[in-house]
């Protein structure tokens, strides 16, 4: 199977800031991860921006292993479609977006 993440950034709408984190921890993630079958999944907080004009403050990185990406994202939106996400509205959906990759090497490591 290829290892692939999903990865979302994403930012609160203003003042909805409780309310988003509540349901990205609480509702959508477990959502994802226990409807797809995924490997695992984990928000992060910026802390630093080294380069470039994005302005979300969050991202989740979702693992999958699949070998059939296309697939897969056919598989996520017939989950939403069918009610298996519960849509967030806390989420300023004009800032964020979505994107999906597949590794193409191994992960490197240190060496002992």
């Amino acid at each position: 199977m290829t290892s692939c993440k999903l990865i979302a950034l994403t930012t609160p709408i203003a003042g909805r800031e409780q309310d988003y984190h509540d349901w990205y921890n609480n509702v959508h993630l477990p959502e994802l991860v226990n409807g797809l079958g995924l490997q695992g999944a984990q928000r992060f907080e910026l802390v630093a921006k080294l380069m470039g004009a994005d302005t979300n403050q969050f991202m989740a990185i979702y693992d999958v292993e699949t070998d059939d990406p296309e697939g897969f994202m056919a598989k996520l939106g017939a989950f939403a479609q069918s009610g298996g996400m519960t849509p967030g509205t806390a989420t300023d959906q004009s800032a964020g977006y979505t994107a999906f990759f597949k590794a193409i090497g191994d992960r490197l490591e240190p060496s002992a």
